[in-house]
């Protein structure tokens, strides 16, 4: 027999040892019926929207999203509006916990939020009806989450000759008004003649609406409008606006005792991911178990590029965000996350490759995140190396390493957490394993290769093309040029790998042995008019083979 699963961008090999009861796809008895999630993403991207409904996919549930239409398109914003009417034709009843990205709702998405086109008064509007939809279904779960502005505005062609200044301009001010140091005012006012003075009093109203909405989130947590709460931090650095910004939504929430209620979060774009095995975690009432090995001892105590605080509590933070809790002791957990911390020692690096290696051999339950990155945002070469040389990537849970390390850790451990929920709710065990897969491949194609090589040469290309401005591509046959380039490119590195490590590497469930053995409706483009990311979509083509008695597990 052949099986499809639709919509893939998913790769992951669960190492968890299956339970030999599980019969599927064809079960004796039927699975649990599939949770239903409601997701407004913050804008149309895949990492926002399609990873959730990926992740949800390894779960065994169903994440539901508006019309793209509706979510705008790079600079051109979302339609509050239309989303709140298209909310409104929807019985939540019918859901078991939405999901909403109060910046699509306030202001059109995270592009939007980061300039002052909506109003106070309109972003507070638009909350307040959300507010009044949800109280039509009072009963079902609402998380929401909202990004704290990052400190660098959009890279766009309009302001591509201040826009590294007000970022500078930014931080520098920040100094002068924590330390009143004299050279840091110096530097701060030598970097604001470069800016027009417009574009920095636009930047501070946007910040100064953003924390006022943001305060008023949690005041609407208070009084029951959100079951929960995340406020995710965009771009930022250690010192900068974003500090007292925080310091004043924290508050509110001791103010009015709302922490439970309320987190933390580096990162934004993988929240949604997050608070999707959240939403299942709190509805089972259990929570996977993580144990945490990291590449360098010292690593943990690293702050990673864009983020404002060390790794040790931006994986906390992810942890708990996602619904799962870490322990100390690796017998007690459900799986191991092996985090690829930047800039290792190399003799740890290689004990910790080596510990990998051995855990994936004694088929352990193993999820793989790699905050190694850098400035530039993509996966250390010699840990992908590792990976794919010992044929052993089917065997994680799951695997990341994409721009920043809040949104590597995000994206990895809920992806696991995904997959040891479906084995305790009982899911059907043959979604659950070739969404697995398909979620491990599709982060090996898109975080390493795109990210290392393809991405470089389309940047290469459009500034050929555009006397060295990469931001956005302007000119609609110079868009397709660069989209056919990765087309190519990617579609040929996805084969390559899907040969590699998927063919001949086949899985169990209970006594039942499947085989992956093709790539059906492959489907890579340009979301949005640049380089900077891929959409990727597939189908994995899975056939059973006609007689496996060996017992064992995946």
């Amino acid at each position: 027999m052949t099986g499809l699963l639709a919509g893939g961008i998913v790769l992951s090999v669960a190492a968890a040892p299956l339970d030999s009861s599980e019969t599927s796809p064809a079960a004796e008895s039927a699975p649990p019926k599939p949770r239903r999630i409601l997701l407004i993403p913050v804008d149309d991207r895949p990492a926002v929207a399609q990873f959730a409904g990926m992740i949800g996919e390894i779960a065994g549930s169903t994440v539901e999203t508006p019309p793209k239409s509706f979510l705008g398109k790079f600079k051109q914003p979302g339609s509050p509006e239309s989303l709140l009417r298209w909310l409104r034709t929807k019985n939540l009843s019918d859901y078991d916990a939405v999901i909403v990205s109060t910046d699509m709702i306030a202001y059109g998405g995270l592009i939007a939020s980061r300039v002052d086109r909506s109003s106070l008064n309109l972003a507070s509007n638009r909350l307040r009806e959300l507010w009044r939809i949800r109280k039509t279904s009072h009963k079902t779960p609402f998380y929401a989450f909202s990004s704290l502005m990052r400190i660098a505005p959009t890279a766009v062609a309009e302001n591509r000759a201040w826009r590294n200044d007000l970022y500078y301009w930014s931080i520098w001010r920040e100094r002068a008004r924590l330390y009143g140091d004299p050279d840091a005012k110096r530097k701060a006012a030598t970097y604001a003649e470069r800016i027009p003075q417009e574009e920095m009093e636009r930047y501070d109203r946007a910040r100064q609406r953003n924390v006022l909405v943001q305060r008023e989130l949690v005041k609407m947590a208070y009084h029951g409008a959100f079951s929960h709460l995340v406020f995710g931090q965009d771009d930022a650095a250690p010192v900068g606006p974003h500090i007292r910004e925080i310091a004043e939504i924290h508050q509110e929430v001791e103010r009015l005792k709302v922490g439970p209620k309320v987190r933390f979060c580096m990162g934004i774009d993988q929240i949604s991911n997050c608070l999707v095995t959240k939403v299942i975690s709190d509805q089972v009432g259990w929570s996977p178990k993580v144990a945490i090995v990291s590449a360098d001892s010292r690593g943990l105590d690293k702050i990673a590029a864009y983020e404002t605080e060390p790794i040790r509590e931006s994986l906390k933070d992810q942890i708990e965000t996602s619904g799962a809790t870490i322990v100390k002791d690796p017998k007690t957990a459900d799986y191991t996350l092996f985090l690829n911390t930047p800039e290792p020692d190399q003799t740890e690096f290689n004990q910790f490759v080596r510990k990998l290696a051995d855990d994936l051999g004694d088929g352990r339950a193993v999820a793989v995140a790699d905050v190694n990155l850098g400035w530039s945002g993509t996966a250390d070469p010699k840990l992908f190396e590792a990976i794919t040389q010992s044929k052993k990537a089917p065997q994680m849970l799951s695997y990341a390493g994409w721009n920043t390390a809040g949104n590597t850790m995000g994206t990895t451990i809920p992806a696991a957490n995904a997959y040891l929920l479906a084995v305790k709710t009982g899911s059907d065990a043959y979604r659950r394993e070739v969404a697995a897969r398909s979620f491990v491949l599709h982060r090996l194609v898109n975080d390493y290769f795109y990210n290392r090589y393809v991405r470089p040469e389309a940047y290469r290309m459009i500034e050929q093309m555009q006397s060295g401005n990469r931001e956005e591509i302007y000119d609609s046959a110079n868009l397709a040029r660069v989209e056919a380039y990765v087309k190519k490119d990617m579609g040929d590195r996805l084969q390559a790998i899907f040969r590699e490590q998927m063919v001949a590497r086949p899985f169990r469930i209970g006594e039942r042995e499947f085989h992956v053995v093709g790539l059906e409706n492959v489907k890579i483009d340009l979301p949005w008019p640049r380089a900077y990311e891929v959409a990727l979509d597939f189908n994995l083509v899975v056939r059973e083979a006609n007689a496996a008695t060996s017992e064992g597990s995946k």
